[in-house]
């Protein structure tokens, strides 16, 4: 009696290790979805890019992201880049957009975009990186201005 008491605990054990670790998703799984519709939306080239947090090494403000927001278009960006405060630095990125590149990284589900504004006789280069879940670093390099980085989202433009 004592072996089937012991044999029918070790069976119902093994079974509820087994069915738990059928259950548990991957990170991977978890950001398919979210991966993948960044995909689309990057290749569409219609994008809006909205900040939610300006950093620097030391500091980190929250940003308003009904004014921080830059316009991919096509061809175009349109918007500015703030710094924190105290910096006092601003990048105007209004422009036609040159060598627009796009690194789809699957194994990852990173991807990165680059390309040049040129406003005037200055040129901003601006880098975007998107993670798995979604959040997007920009970074936005300009003559005279250190980099800017934010934090943020792409979202549909239409």
């Amino acid at each position: 009696m004592k072996k089937l008491v012991l044999i029918a605990l070790l069976f119902s054990l093994s079974a509820t290790t087994f069915v738990t670790a059928q259950s548990k998703q991957t990170q991977r799984e978890v950001f398919a979805t979210t991966y993948h519709n960044t995909k689309a939306l990057i290749n569409s080239q219609q994008f809006l890019y909205v900040g939610e947090m300006v950093y620097n090494n030391e500091t980190r403000e929250v940003l308003n992201d009904e004014i921080n927001t830059l316009i991919i278009n096509k061809s175009e960006v349109s918007g500015k880049v703030v710094s924190i405060k105290s910096d006092k630095k601003t990048v105007n990125v209004t422009g036609k957009i040159e060598n627009y590149n796009v690194s789809f990284n699957d194994q990852k589900q990173e991807v990165n975009i680059s390309f040049n504004v040129k406003t005037g006789n200055k040129t901003a280069t601006l880098n975007i990186e998107v993670k798995p879940n979604g959040n997007a670093f920009l970074t936005v390099t300009s003559a005279g201005v250190e980099n800017i980085s934010w934090t943020g989202k792409l979202k549909n433009l239409k």
